[in-house]
């Protein structure tokens, strides 16, 4: 693992000097707390809710009418929301590489190499593999920063050097330290018994989830390939922000699938108890429950600790139609979660549950109709605007907003969008509801309340799922050749 330094006039020398003491004040703020007014990113969607919401960041009434940068130059693309730390952006890439950037003028301050990305030719080549849609796979789920550590941590998938076929795949959680840009550890995450026809392959799993930095560890979710071939399980594992002491991991208890796949990681309720949704499971028989298409609660130490399915789980799990191809999000102000996943047989279903009483199988809190235009993909994003609660779905055909209420306990569909057909996973930032549509590569910026399309900028290509990023002063939109930024208006 290789620190590589880009960009005029950095020399050796200044290797072990922060980013913000290499560019010029113009771009970087000197050493101090970011300032009130221009928000961080630190997480996936802004915090453990998974909320979407950027609390700190000011109107937004437009944007540049171009991107104010453009940097195409990175070594391959962007599937992770781009983080905001101290007018720097962190993305990266899956080539194994993470970049940090000067927010405001877009100059590549450092690299870092973390490892040799996979190629479909060395995944294919384990038993049963035969299918993917990332090519080569490195990092793919959003990383997480530590402030009072100054640590990035990414998970990416490798292969061992002086290997190259499946034998050799190993997915690796990575600390870097961003005064530094030194990797100061790194770990194998792959659960216990791998590479068995019993149990799994490394190659058939794909880590897609954002990680989750939550009770003093690093928790990480694993699902399988585009196409679900091979022999997998969802997993979750975790280890010590530290890097030191023993992998934990829990199993979703199916004969093979069950995959974790939702892009926005475990919901981290007040309590510590973490939350995911699971994909299709493998068991056709009511009396054989396998937690495929649901929704399990897991302690820190990733015990269960309770679980939810609808009553058709048996028919999702027949024609793979994932409840979690998006994860759970807390409804803001309720002890409620609202999750949804792709349509089914009944039509697009969204769920409303309780926190720390999800009831088993059938025993929601309430079930409506949701994403009418074709499922759930991603993760979506909620508000309160005025005395109103607001859910902000990805929906296959554009965003939807759900308005919740308490009392009695439900929700109704409110608006789609006035125009287009933003896609991508949503957040909220400015006042404005923002999304990508990752199929035509164009960024739309939404009236939280009625839906009315306010900003519509061209983007770069895009991949699947992809969330926009708002800090410092900047939009950032992570693309298929590395990350653009658009100036916000106020």
């Amino acid at each position: 693992m290789a620190v590589v330094l880009v960009g005029a006039g950095v020399s050796a020398a200044s290797a072990s000097l922060s980013p913000r003491t290499k560019a010029s004040p113009a771009h970087i703020r000197p050493d101090a707390a970011p300032a009130a007014s221009l928000g961080d990113l630190l997480t996936y969607d802004y915090g453990n809710t998974r909320s979407g919401l950027d609390t700190v960041d000011p109107t937004i009434k437009s944007l540049s009418s171009a991107p104010a940068w453009d940097d195409k130059s990175l070594d391959g693309a962007v599937y992770g929301e781009p983080l905001v730390y101290d007018a720097t952006v962190y993305v990266a890439t899956e080539n194994d590489s993470v970049y940090a950037i000067a927010a405001r003028s877009g100059k590549v301050l450092w690299r870092v190499r973390t490892g040799t990305a996979v190629t479909s030719s060395e995944i294919n080549s384990a038993p049963g593999v035969g299918c993917g849609n990332i090519n080569p796979l490195g990092i793919t789920g959003t990383p997480v920063i530590e402030v009072a550590r100054s640590e990035i941590f990414v998970a990416e998938e490798t292969e061992l050097s002086g290997q190259n076929d499946w034998r050799g795949i190993r997915h690796w959680l990575v600390a870097i330290s961003l005064k530094s840009h030194n990797v100061i550890w790194h770990r194998d995450i792959d659960p216990p018994h791998p590479n068995t026809q019993n149990h799994y392959y490394i190659a058939a799993e794909q880590q897609r989830p954002a990680i989750t930095l939550a009770n003093g560890r690093l928790y990480v979710p694993f699902g399988g390939l585009y196409g679900d071939c091979g022999q997998y399980h969802g997993y979750v594992v975790d280890l010590p922000v530290s890097g030191n002491g023993s992998l934990v991991s829990y199993q979703v208890p199916t004969q093979r699938e069950g995959a974790i796949w939702e892009t926005d990681g475990a919901v981290v309720s007040p309590q510590g108890d973490l939350y995911v949704a699971t994909g299709n499971g493998s068991s056709n028989d009511i009396a054989h429950f396998d937690e495929g298409n649901s929704v399990v609660e897991l302690s820190p130490s990733l015990k269960r600790i309770g679980f939810w399915a609808p009553s058709d789980w048996v028919q999702l799990n027949d024609q793979d139609w994932d409840l979690g191809s998006a994860g759970p999000i807390e409804v803001p102000g309720t002890s409620l979660l609202f999750v949804a996943g792709k349509p089914a047989s009944n039509g697009d279903a969204g769920f409303l549950l309780r926190e720390g009483h999800l009831g088993g199988i059938g025993h929601r809190a309430y079930v409506g109709a949701a994403c009418a235009s074709g499922g759930d993909f991603g993760a979506d994003a909620s508000d309160v605007v005025g005395s109103r609660i607001f859910i902000y779905a990805a929906c296959g055909g554009g965003t939807e907003a759900f308005q919740v209420s308490t009392s009695p306990t439900a929700f109704h569909r409110v608006w789609s969008p006035s125009n287009g057909n933003p896609n991508g996973s949503p957040i909220v930032a400015g006042g404005l509801v923002w999304a990508l549509d990752w199929n035509n590569a164009l960024l739309y910026g939404m009236n939280a309340v009625n839906g009315h399309v306010v900003v519509r900028r061209a983007t770069e290509n895009l991949e699947h799922f992809v969330a926009p990023g708002v800090g410092d002063g900047m939009l950032f939109v992570p693309t298929s050749s590395g990350v653009e930024a658009f100036r916000t208006i106020g």
